[in-house]
C-alpha cells in the first residue's frame, strides 16, 4: 500500500509536536536544578505551539472547483481560508443549488488545501405538448426520461423532437407533435361512356339507342393523417364498385331493305338508277343550301330538279340537294354520314321514286 502525501497542514503538525517533544524533555532535564526556569520555559512553548495553530488555521489553502452546466466544463483555482465546503461556496459565490444541483462533497467537509470539488448543473427543459408548455428540471436526462417525469405519454405514431434517446444539454426544447391516422370512406360516381356501334337490325341512316348510359358508384377508402389536428397527407388506400356503370350505346344502322312503304304516293318512278354514296368531312351544304348530311343526295338536275322530294329503295327518303360533274343522267351520290356506311352500300342499281 502507499501511503498517502502528508498536506502542509500534517507536516506543520508533525513539526509542532516533535517542538514540543524537545521542549518537555528539556524541561524534564533542568526541572530539578531550577524549577522556575522550567514553567517559564513550558509556559513559551505553549504560546508558541498556540501560535503555529492559529497560523496555520489561518493560512489561505488552494481549492479547485469544476463547474458542468452539459455543455461544458468549467475549471477554477479559488485561495480560501474557509474551513467547511459550505462556507467556502458562500464566500466566494459558487453558483450551487443545494435542491437542484449535484456535488461530489459534502457540504460539512472540512477544506482541505489542494482539495477538488466537482459541480453538475441542473437544466431546465420546456416540454411543448397538447398546446401547453411544462418544464422539468433535473441533472441532465434523455428526452424519454423528461417525458416521464412531466407524466406526458407518446404512442409509436407521435413525433417527437429531438428522438427519445438523446441526452438533453442546457436550452434544449422537447416538442411533441400528436399524429393521428384515421379512415375516411366517401362515395365517387363514375360517368359512364359513349358507344357508338354498326347495328345490323336498324336500318340504314336511322340511329338509335339500344343502351341507355348508367352512372357507376364507387367507395373510396383514404387514409387520413393529421399532426396536431391539421391534415398532413391523405391518400387512397381501397376502392370497392358498389354499382357498375354501363354505357350508353348508340346504334347506327347497316340493313339495307330494298322493299318500299305500302302506302308510297309518288309523281314519276324512274327505274335503274345507279347509286353510289359518298361522305365528305367536315360540314359541307349542297348546292340546294342544305347541310350535307344522310337523306341529302347529289342528282343530275335534268333528270331531278334540284329540291326534289325523293323515295330511294335500300336508301329511304331523300332532298335532291347537290350536282356533280360526274352526275349524269340516271346517276345519283347517297350521302352518307359514316365511311363505313360507304363501303357497305358502294354502288348499287335501284329505282328512285320523285315525290308529290
Amino acid at each position: 500500500m502507499i501511503d498517502k502525501p502528508k498536506g502542509k497542514g500534517e507536516q506543520l503538525l508533525e513539526a509542532v509536536y516533535d517542538r514540543c517533544r524537545r521542549v518537555r524533555q528539556w524541561v524534564r532535564r533542568h526541572a530539578v536544578r531550577n524549577p522556575k526556569l522550567a514553567r517559564i520555559a513550558a509556559v513559551l512553548c505553549c504560546v508558541a505551539v498556540l501560535g503555529i495553530i492559529v497560523a496555520g488555521y489561518a493560512m489561505p489553502r488552494e481549492v479547485t472547483v469544476s463547474i458542468d452546466d452539459s455543455i461544458e466544463t468549467v475549471s477554477r483555482v479559488y485561495e480560501t481560508t474557509a474551513h467547511q465546503v459550505d462556507r467556502f461556496l458562500e464566500a466566494h459565490e459558487i453558483d450551487y443549488d443545494p435542491e437542484e444541483d449535484e456535488i461530489d462533497a459534502d457540504l460539512e467537509d472540512p477544506v482541505e488545501n489542494g482539495m477538488e470539488i466537482h459541480i453538475r448543473k441542473a437544466i431546465h427543459v420546456n416540454i411543448i405538448a397538447d398546446g401547453n408548455t411544462v418544464t422539468v428540471t433535473g441533472l441532465p436526462m434523455t428526452v424519454e426520461e423528461a417525458l416521464k417525469q412531466a407524466e406526458i405519454t407518446c404512442d409509436e405514431n407521435d413525433i417527437v423532437e429531438p428522438s427519445m434517446d438523446t441526452v438533453l444539454k442546457k436550452g434544449d426544447q422537447i416538442t411533441v407533435k400528436r399524429v393521428e391516422v384515421s379512415e375516411e370512406t366517401r362515395m365517387r360516381e363514375t360517368d359512364f361512356q359513349v358507344v357508338e356501334r354498326a347495328d345490323s337490325s336498324i336500318q340504314i341512316g336511322d340511329v338509335q339507342i339500344t343502351q341507355k348510359g348508367r352512372k357507376g358508384k364507387i367507395r373510396e377508402t383514404w387514409s387520413v393523417t393529421t399532426v396536431d389536428g391539421e391534415v398532413t397527407d391523405r391518400h387512397l388506400v381501397k376502392e370497392e364498385t358498389v354499382k357498375k356503370k354501363k354505357d350508353k350505346i348508340i346504334g347506327w344502322g347497316t340493313k339495307i331493305s330494298f322493299q318500299r312503304p305500302t302506302d308510297l304516293k309518288y309523281m314519276r318512278k324512274i327505274e335503274n338508277v345507279r347509286a353510289v354514296s359518298y361522305h365528305f368531312e367536315g360540314n359541307p351544304a349542297g348546292s340546294y343550301g342544305l347541310p350535307c348530311r344522310y337523306g341529302t343526295v347529289a342528282v343530275d338536275p335534268d333528270v331531278i330538279p334540284l329540291g326534289s322530294k325523293l323515295y330511294i329503295e335500300g336508301y329511304g327518303y331523300a332532298v335532291a340537294n347537290d350536282v356533280g360533274s360526274a352526275i349524269q343522267g340516271n346517276t345519283v351520290d347517297l350521302y352518307m354520314e359514316r365511311f363505313d356506311q360507304c363501303i357497305l352500300w358502294g354502288a348499287r342499281w335501284t329505282t328512285v321514286y320523285v315525290l308529290g
